[in-house]
């Protein structure tokens, strides 16, 4: 039975899944069997799960600027909690994990900047202003993950921002207001207007998918082979993307 009161979703290369609540995250294996769940009330609501490494999910909590690292058992490492107050950065919007160094990001809303951390929580990357650097004069960040070498930044009124694992700025996409978005390999899947497409980095081209969403205030993921959907009355529903046009 799915709660009312279900905030996100999410899935992991491993087809594990996550279902994501106020205060709580369960987990799911393949076959849809409940394997782990998490919970910190003393930190209050979850605002952002990164599970892009699924060996070590990210639990982030922005109203208390705190950052849980887990395992694959939503168990804590070593009881590791991440105060970003104590690392003087107060206005953290959304965090990201990096596969190639076990760093995190993060996007720094005081100084405008991306920071990435390493291993001991010290900063080696730092972006400086972007606002100065790219000449946008908003930038507001919802969500950020590092995927194949990148780093994609999604910003609702000024697309994808695209940077190298140097934190050097590579390309922006101007696909603005997505309901949701996942890359995929070298493709970013996305609904935009009940619509589903699926942009190609390789040729800079988005196609469109021939698949129906589902209500524009139902909670959805998406990944390579299926768009996610709650329905309170029968749960998370699944709608195939495999050769949809064909």
């Amino acid at each position: 039975m799915i709660s009312q009161d279900l905030k996100q979703f999410q899935t992991d290369i491993q087809k594990n899944t996550y279902e994501i609540f106020d205060q709580e995250i369960v987990k799911f294996n393949v076959a849809t069997q409940e394997e782990f769940r998490y919970s910190n009330k003393l930190m209050g609501n979850i605002s952002q799960l990164d599970v892009t490494n699924p060996l070590r999910p990210l639990i982030f909590y922005k109203d208390v600027q705190k950052l849980v690292i887990t395992d694959n058992t939503l168990s804590k490492q070593n009881q590791q909690v991440i105060s970003f107050e104590e690392l003087d950065m107060y206005q953290i919007q959304c965090v990201a994990s990096s596969k190639i160094d076990n760093g995190i990001w993060v996007y720094d809303q005081e100084l405008l900047q991306i920071v990435k951390l390493d291993r001991t929580l010290n900063r080696v990357i730092e972006t400086g202003n972007l606002q100065q650097l790219l000449n946008i004069s908003e930038i507001a960040p919802s969500r950020m993950i590092e995927k194949g070498g990148y780093l994609y930044v999604y910003c609702p009124n000024n697309g994808f921002l695209i940077f190298d694992i140097y934190g050097t700025f590579y390309k922006q996409i101007t696909i603005e207001n997505i309901s949701v978005w996942n890359v995929v390999e070298k493709e970013i899947m996305y609904v935009k207007e009940r619509e589903t497409f699926v942009y190609h980095l390789k040729d800079f081209v988005s196609e469109k998918l021939n698949t129906t969403c589902p209500k524009s205030n139902e909670i959805m993921w998406i990944d390579d082979t299926f768009l996610y959907s709650n329905n309170k009355s029968s749960g998370i529903l699944k709608t195939n993307l495999i050769n949809l046009n064909k």
